[in-house]
């Protein structure tokens, strides 16, 4: 009967969802064209008419990665009533995700350990996304009122990675909790003028970026 089951997705669509799952699970280099179309259940022709390369397809999933993590940060933020808000809102989803089990890791992360030579184009795509996510908590900081916003975003965004990762040895829900007390003590004291370490070089670099005074 007509429309009883639904379309099955084209090839490029299982492709891709089948390298993201299989690259995710065992790694980028160690798995195979042939594999991701065997799980595909589509031929290497069609993955190349899709995708020119391996590194082709693995831009493709990284891109995708890197959209759906950015929607999601909208809608987390969307309901916070100001800047601050949406640092605390941002360090509280966060910490939803850590806290659910079965995750490995950052995609993006384990992507990019794959692939250490700064040159090659993986390695490229995961730096600039994270240095987006690193302005997009500057922004934020610096909308709230930090007296060092980037130094703010440095310390967040660490501790958002290191809780990611904690979650191999200190739990899922261990590593949740910390990230929410760390970054409530955070986003605080740099909102109320917290200073950077002295000496530190962010602490320089907020320094030199901050308007001169008129005496």
């Amino acid at each position: 009967m007509a429309g009883a089951t639904a379309a099955k997705p084209k090839a490029a669509d299982r492709i891709q969802e089948a390298a993201r799952e299989l690259f995710e699970r065992q790694g980028i280099r160690a798995t195979g064209v042939e594999e991701v179309c065997r799980v595909a259940e589509a031929t290497k022709m069609s993955l190349y008419r899709a995708f020119p390369s391996k590194d082709a397809l693995v831009a493709a999933i990284l891109a995708e990665d890197a959209a759906e993590y950015d929607a999601w940060v909208e809608d987390s933020l969307s309901r916070a009533k100001d800047a601050a808000g949406r640092l605390h809102a941002l360090v509280e989803a966060t910490a939803v995700e850590v806290a659910q089990p079965g995750v490995c890791g950052c995609p993006m992360l384990l992507a990019q350990a794959e692939f250490r030579d700064p040159e090659h184009p993986t390695y490229q795509v995961v730096a600039d996304f994270k240095r987006g996510c690193r302005e997009r908590i500057r922004s934020l900081a610096e909308q709230a009122g930090a007296a060092h916003p980037g130094a703010l975003a440095d310390q967040l965004s660490v501790i958002i990675e290191g809780a990611i990762a904690a979650r191999s040895y200190l739990g899922e829900a261990r590593a949740a909790e910390t990230l929410r007390q760390c970054g409530t003590l955070l986003i605080e004291a740099g909102l109320a003028g917290g200073t950077p370490p002295s000496g530190s070089a962010q602490g320089a670099a907020d320094r030199r970026s901050r308007p001169a005074k008129h005496r």
